[in-house]
């Protein structure tokens, strides 16, 4: 009985130390799995957060065509943004239609500068008709009644009061307009920045991922050293720093969103109408010359009328004196035949001065007809020119109406 027993307490021993064994061997076994597991892990949780990242700026981006502004960071992570709140950092979620996975990520928008808060709604500042005074607009001379010009004119006062209505509208490029000071003032007070207290970069705004371990590391966390909120972009991943971020400065993200393009086109549109304008203003001192060498050309028309009218009575009166002079031959011959001599030059006389009238008269209806062709060349030039003006400034405003939509 004691052999027996002694060699069941063995067999129980022996059991424990294997179980031990066993534990340490599934322990070391669990710590090489748990490592590798992390291992793999990582490079596919990154390209995730570039793709979150990525989706957010999307986001971010798409707000500034529908609000004509960046959303404000949010105070907390509810997600909805407070533009009341200075020291908000928490990326606005709900705010941007977004889901709450994207509550972990932190968000900072240039607030800072006068007159370059990229969060507020800018002042309408951009306008097609480039804030131009066009008074006293097109004035149609009392001459011209052909409608075509009456047509165009009308065409031209109307662009005038659509393009003038748009100054006080706000959209997307009076916000491309604060975005482009804040590229010429990087460095004004108050400005959003990314970087460290040694070094850092004006930024238009930024979104940081806390990395695999979801905590926010370096300059990233808020109320750190100096302040800062924002470490740079390009930041190498260290053992104690694995955030990323993606920041957007001035000049990037106006190419991305499109606003020099739309600035330029609009901008072209408006300078287009503005050159058909100045000339169709300095044509019109033309046109009216033209119309007043009309009336000239007319009176001397009538002046010449009148001078034929006068040479064709003095004809009468020449031919009259001469029959006289024969009648009265009878009565002293040599007197008399002196006399017919002189009338038959005052005949002659007064038939070269109607050919001379008749002459004058036909230089001056050809000169009437040349102001007449002259006059409605230029009033063809004049309402291709208010045609002109008129489509350039309408494309004016049919881009300021489009703003940065696609």
């Amino acid at each position: 009985m004691k052999i027996q027993g002694f060699t069941h307490r063995r067999q129980a021993g022996f059991s424990l130390v294997e179980l031990g064994v066993v534990m340490a061997i599934v322990g070391v076994i669990g710590i090489l799995t748990w490592r590798w597991v992390a291992s793999t892990r990582e490079p596919l949780q990154r390209p995730a957060i570039v793709s979150q990242l990525a989706d957010a700026q999307a986001a971010v981006e798409g707000f500034v065509l529908a609000r004509h502004r960046l959303p404000c960071a949010a105070a907390d992570t509810n997600g909805n943004e407070n533009c009341g709140n200075a020291t908000a950092v928490h990326f606005p979620w709900r705010t941007l239609g977004l889901s709450s996975r994207f509550g972990q990520l932190h968000y900072g928008v240039n607030r800072g500068g006068v007159g370059l808060d990229l969060a507020a709604l800018p002042p309408a500042s951009v306008s097609p008709d480039l804030n131009i005074d066009f008074s006293p607009g097109i004035p149609v001379l009392a001459r011209a009644t052909d409608a075509t010009v009456n047509t165009a004119a009308a065409g031209v006062t109307a662009a005038i009061t659509t393009a003038t209505s748009r100054r006080t509208q706000v959209n997307g490029l009076d916000w491309c307009r604060t975005l482009r000071r804040f590229a010429a003032q990087p460095t004004a007070a108050g400005v959003l920045e990314a970087g460290n207290l040694t070094a850092s970069i004006p930024v238009a705004f930024v979104l940081v991922h806390p990395g695999i371990n979801s905590i926010f590391e370096g300059s990233n966390v808020a109320g750190g050293v100096g302040g800062w909120r924002f470490d740079f972009p390009g930041r190498p991943q260290a053992f104690d720093y694995d955030d990323i971020a993606v920041a957007m400065g001035p000049a990037d993200l106006s190419a991305r969103i499109g606003c020099a393009a739309r600035l330029g086109g609009m901008q072209a549109a408006g300078q287009a109408a503005y050159t058909a304008y100045d000339n169709a203003r300095v044509v019109q001192e033309y046109w009216s010359l033209r119309v007043f060498d009309i009336e000239q050309a007319e009176s001397a028309v009538a002046g010449a009328e009148s001078g034929v009218a006068l040479a064709a009575v003095n004809m009468a009166l020449a031919v009259g004196s001469a029959a006289l002079a024969v009648a009265s031959a009878s009565n002293t011959e040599g007197i008399t035949i002196f006399g017919i001599a002189l009338a038959a030059a005052n005949v002659v006389i007064a038939a070269v001065e109607v050919g001379l009238a008749a002459a004058d008269l036909v230089s001056a209806q050809e000169a009437l007809q040349d102001s007449i062709d002259k006059e409605a060349a230029v009033r063809a030039y004049v309402v291709h020119l208010y045609e002109t003006f008129t489509r350039s400034l309408n494309a004016a405003v049919l881009l300021d109406q489009k703003g940065l939509n696609p």
